[in-house]
This record gives structure tokens, sequence and C-alpha cells, in this order.
């Protein structure tokens, strides 16, 4: 046996290793110990096929058999041993077979540069090596990301390497049609290529829109949740120059007391109506044991007041609860805000806005629910708004529900807008009774 044939015969054992190693990795790899020794003793009985196909039939019909004796092997493998999906273990192996190509081009690139081609195969034997570091390093695990993404990523993604894959077992390896010159099989490849090049465009374009969008949505919420802990701050704030309204009360009797013993009522009484609507305007009205909620509730009933809206709180809620108070107070206030702005230009007969929230059976339920125009647009399960810059209450409110795990439904039925919430809390959480 020449030096070309051994070092071919070597060349093929090698770029047997190469593929196989390249599908499982691809493929995601092995998950333990076991499933890694399966794949390394296949290795050694792959060989042995192989030598024998080579040596007994010939190397033209040992490459025709290659899909029989070595992919179909490598599939059931990928699938009985490693548990991966068919569509995962078909792509995977077709994009290794894709691969493969890449040796194989430096090869006849040099032996067509040296018209040499045992300097071709010495070459083949010393790139193979590093080309399979740079795919493992580089490749492997955008590939594999790719495929586990979505089933629209895997048909993309999976779309070339497998149509290669059969064009070139149909045209080289079964039939020399690619190399009898028939114009449609050699703009096939190039066809191909604009057809993936058009898909991976379109549906790049798409992925980036999406995220472009969920990270404004993030954004969004991140600022919506700033907003909401400088709130929570300002109300207890308001809560704490309550305390010291209270603590300085026995200064206010003594101003009054003083404006009656200098024969002053009409300035006592003046004294007394300011004492009292300064403590009005701050002092939260006890809704619950929750001070956020009786915090959030007293701001917007005041502000409910002066739009002239008439709010009902029907609030059940313990002291503790393990949801945040930012998220709490996002969820509260961008509801609320949303519901006396939507009732503001309703007739005064209409303008009400009733708030629930209460635990039950180890889930927070938030409902609120005001009058609406009729014939109002739903959108993705969202309320549209026709004003500039709002919108995002819901969006915001909907973002924290899935984050949490939780549901939130928007409805408008009969000339009634709802906004149903159930996040889940520590089952220790009791209701107030």
């Amino acid at each position: 046996m020449s030096v070309l044939t051994t070092l071919g015969v070597f060349n093929y054992g090698l770029v047997l290793l190469y593929g196989l190693f390249l599908s499982t990795f691809i493929s995601g790899g092995w998950e333990n110990t076991k499933q890694r020794t399966l794949v390394f003793a296949a290795c050694p009985l792959f060989l042995m096929i192989q030598s024998v196909c080579w040596l007994a039939l010939g190397a033209d019909m040992a490459r025709q058999l290659y899909p029989l004796i070595t992919h179909l092997p490598l599939a059931l493998i990928l699938i009985c041993i490693l548990k991966k999906k068919v569509d995962v273990a078909l792509v995977s192996i077709c994009t290794a077979y894709l691969c493969c190509q890449l040796p194989r081009w430096v090869d006849l690139v040099v032996t067509a540069l040296t018209r040499s081609e045992l300097i071709g195969e010495i070459c083949y034997t010393l790139v193979i090596g590093p080309l399979f570091y740079l795919l493992y390093r580089f490749f492997v695990r955008p590939a594999y990301a790719a495929m586990m993404a979505s089933p629209q990523s895997l048909l993309l993604f999976g779309s070339l390497p497998v149509a290669y894959y059969f064009f070139d077992y149909a045209t080289v390896v079964y039939s020399d049609a690619l190399y009898r010159g028939y114009g449609a099989i050699n703009e096939f490849l190039p066809t191909a290529l604009i057809i993936f090049y058009v898909m991976f465009l379109t549906a790049y374009h798409a992925q980036s829109s999406r995220r472009a969008q969920a990270e404004m949505q993030s954004t969004m919420l991140e600022a919506g949740l700033k907003q909401s802990q400088i709130e929570v701050d300002a109300l207890r704030r308001a809560e704490v120059q309550t305390a010291v309204y209270q603590h300085d009360m026995r200064h206010h009797l003594n101003a009054i007391d003083g404006f009656l013993a200098a024969g002053k009522p009409q300035q006592a009484e003046e004294y007394i109506r300011k004492v009292r609507s300064d403590i009005e305007r701050i002092t939260p009205k006890r809704y619950c044991d929750n001070e956020l909620v009786n915090l959030l509730c007293s701001a917007f009933a005041g502000k409910a007041q002066r739009m002239g809206v008439r709010l009902e709180v029907d609030a059940k809620l313990p002291r503790e609860l393990s949801v945040s108070d930012t998220e709490l107070c996002a969820v509260l206030s961008n509801a609320l805000e949303n519901a006396l702005r939507a009732v503001s230009d309703q007739p005064e007969a209409d303008r009400w806005v009733t708030l629930y929230c209460g635990v039950r059976l180890g889930k927070l339920l938030v409902e609120i629910q005001n009058p609406c125009a009729e014939g109002l647009v739903m959108r993705d399960g969202l309320p549209v708004s026709e004003r500039a810059g709002h919108g995002y209450g819901c969006r915001s409110i909907q973002t924290i529900a899935e984050r949490r795990g939780g549901l939130c439904e928007f409805r408008a039925r009969g000339g009634i807008f709802s906004m149903q919430l159930m996040l889940p809390v520590k089952a220790a959480a009791k209701t107030q009774n």
C-alpha cells in the first residue's frame, strides 16, 4: 500500500471521528459519564465497520454506504443514548457533514496549487485538528442555542446543512450530475444560499424586533419600579409628618388655649380648622393591616375626591406580604391611575372606581373595576390607549404578573372595564378578619 493510500485511509478514519464528535457536541453533548463512555466506545466500532467496508468493497462503495453504516447508527446513538430529539439529531449530523467540507476544501486548494495529492493529504491531516478546535470553541455553543431557541429557529438553522447533505449525495456520491454541466443542478446551491439568506434576514429582523420590544418593556418596568419606590418613600414621609403633627398636638392645644384666654374665639376657630385640614390632608385612612396599601389607597382617595370620582376600597390584606413594596405599588398605582383617568370624562353618575384586594389560598387577588366607553379596543389582551404616552401601565402590570408566575387579565364587558390580578404569595400570609 502506497504512502498516499495509507494517508488517505488514515484521514478517512480521522474525519469519521471529527464528524462523530462534532455531531455530538452540536446536538448538546453528553450529560453524564455513562453517556460519554458509550460515545467513546462507539468510536472503535465505527472505525472497524468503515475499515471492513473500505477493504472489502472499495472506497466508492464505502462512501455510498456511508449514510447507512455511519450516519444512521450515529443518529440512533444521539436519539436513544444521548436522548436528543429526532430533528435535533438530524440537523446536527447534517451540520457536521457540512463542516467536514472545510478540511476537504483545504486539501483541494493545496493539491491544485502544488499539483501533489500527497501534500494535499498531509495538509488535510494537519488542519483537521485545529479546525475541530475552532468549531468546538466558537461554533458549537451558538449552533446548539440556535437549534433550541424555537422550532422556527431549528428549521431555519437546519435548512441549509440538510439541503446540502441530500444535494451532495444525490449529485456527487450517487451520481456525477454536478459535473455534467446541468444548469439547474449547478444553480441549486446558489439558489439555496439565496433562500437561506433571505430567510435568515427575515428571521433576524423579527427576533431583533422582539428583543428590542422586550428590552423596552424591561426598561419601562424598571423605570416604573423606581417611580414606585419614590412614591412609597413620599407616602412614608407623609406618614412621618402625620406622626409629627400628632406629637405636636400639645402645642396646638396650647395655642388654642392662648387664643381663648385672650378673648379671641374667632382666631381660635380658624386655627382649629387649619390644624384639622392639615391633619386630614396627610393622615392616611386605615383600610387594612398593610401599611403600604393604606398609604396608596389614602393618596388615591384624595386624588379621586379632587377629580369628583367615588373610590370604593375593600382591602383585606395582612401586614406582611411576600410581594415587594415596589411591585405592589406599581400594580396598584398604575391600575388606579388608569381607572381614574378613564372615568374622569364620564358623566357624574359613572365616575366611580372599585378596588378589591385580599389573600386567598396563598394567592394575592386584586380586582379594579370602572365604567368604560363602548367600543374599547383590546389588542393582545391589553386595552389600546388613544392618548400619546399612555398604555404602558397595563403592560407593566402584565410584566410583573408574568415575572412572578401569576396571572393578569384585562376585560371590558357591558360597559365595565376590569383588571384582575393573581400573584402567588407565601402560605404564611393570612388575611385580615
